[in-house]
């Protein structure tokens, strides 16, 4: 007999395998729904997961794996600001000056203060928020311009009365929001100097359930320091107050090591009233990681459930069709055929079945994450990994459903077979 794998050999063996599985069009079809139902949960699961992944990880990366963002925490009155008789006032300029001269590997401090102004000529559709940076807020979190130009130090040195508007606000502002053109905030006009290009960073952040950034486009940003021309701009704290710092080190390594010393340092300034929260988008990211893995594995054994209960009804279509097909098992073992062959040959209709049912199914998962990436507003991503792992499980499970059945029929007896046809 020619070898196992020669290529008439498999040839010959597909032939009755496909054979006999066309015979009973309905009864195979229904056999393998299972693997099909599993083999699209999976890649669903594993396309929606790793879609999520990376919109989350790509909002963590803008915030920038070598920055350390420090936002003020909003207290509650009556004593909250107080602890043991002594006071704070939250996030201050002289947390500036404290963290530059913090360390070496400190390049910048950028800080931000949130504005509560009125905005002439907006739609109520939109209610943009308004705030007070430095100049190096954009260059630390990589903020680029689509028109004009972006703000510049002596800006904020010099008290300019101009701003930075969010694509979104200069669409909702119409004519009144192109550069060089000027907009009434609060009781001063502004000149438009530039229009921010958009992000998505708060997009992902709210989908991972936690808002990694402020959303740029629907944003409106003054120099420091104008905002003490208007009258109530800020949130009824000190003019200096701030609501954001962001500390940017001169690698990732840094921005770890140095969390321990920009807490110290922070904890002295503010007398040891944690009045404020230090974020470290490299752990985020390490975390954010960590928790998609463990949301895969646990989605995808889900799936694989579907996938064993549909092998485990492959196995049991094949156990019932040999007490069918006894007389062609004797004829076949008459005319020469060995127990390999038969083994071979009910090994071969459990792969056909299971390996179709994988296709089938890896089409029918990439359709279900469109329909719900479209209605539910996720994006799915298809690596090779969310292809060839519901694939290769299915062939698995194939092996694993074929087996027994095949044994079974290849240690047949042919002329008992003959006999009891």
């Amino acid at each position: 007999m020619n070898s196992f794998f020669h290529k008439s050999y498999l040839q010959g063996l597909y032939k009755i395998a496909s054979g006999s599985l066309l015979r009973h069009r309905m009864r195979s079809f229904l056999s393998v729904l299972g693997i099909i139902c599993g083999v699209a949960a999976v890649f669903a699961t594993l396309s929606i997961g790793e879609g999520a992944k990376r919109e989350v990880l790509d909002g963590i990366r803008q915030l920038g794996l070598e920055n350390i963002i420090i936002r003020r925490i909003q207290m509650n009155g009556n004593g909250s600001l107080l602890k043991e008789g002594h006071f704070t006032e939250g996030l201050q300029i002289k947390d500036v000056q404290l963290l530059r001269g913090a360390s070496d590997a400190i390049l910048d401090v950028a800080y931000l203060k949130e504005l509560q102004v009125e905005i002439s000529g907006q739609g109520p559709e939109l209610t943009p928020q308004v705030v007070a940076c430095s100049a190096s807020y954009f260059e630390v979190l990589g903020i680029d311009v689509s028109r004009g130009r972006l703000m510049l130090a002596r800006d904020e040195q010099q008290k300019k009365l101009i701003c930075l508007l969010g694509e979104s606000v200069s669409r909702a502002l119409g004519t009144k929001g192109s550069v060089g053109r000027q907009i009434r905030i609060g009781e001063q006009l502004f000149l438009v100097a530039g229009i921010v290009r958009n992000n998505q960073v708060a997009k992902a952040g709210k989908k991972s359930g936690v808002v990694l950034a402020r959303e740029i486009g629907q944003m409106i940003f003054l120099p420091f320091g104008t905002h003490l021309y208007m009258e109530s701009a800020g949130n009824g704290d000190s003019e200096l107050a701030l609501d954001e710092l962001i500390v940017k080190m001169n690698s990732q390594d840094a921005a770890e090591k140095l969390v321990p010393l920009i807490r110290r340092s922070l904890e002295i300034s503010h007398q040891s009233l944690h009045d404020y929260q230090v974020i470290v988008p490299k752990q985020l990211m390490v975390q954010a990681k960590k928790t998609q893995r463990i949301f895969n594995l646990v989605l995808t054994t889900i799936g694989g459930i579907s996938l064993v209960v549909g092998g485990i009804g492959i196995m049991n279509v094949l156990l019932a069709t040999i007490s069918e097909r006894t007389r062609e098992i004797g004829i076949r073992r008459a005319v020469g055929a060995t127990r390999k062959d038969i083994v071979a040959q009910f090994l071969a209709e459990a792969l056909l079945l299971t390996t179709s049912g994988g296709f089938i199914g890896v089409l029918a998962g990439f359709g279900c994450s469109l329909f719900i990436a479209r209605f539910a507003e996720w994006s799915v991503a298809v690596s090779s990994i969310t292809i060839l792992l519901p694939l290769f499980t299915s062939v698995l499970v194939g092996i694993c459903a074929g087996v027994y059945p095949a044994i079974k029929a290849g240690k047949m007896d042919p002329v008992q077979a003959l006999r009891s046809a």
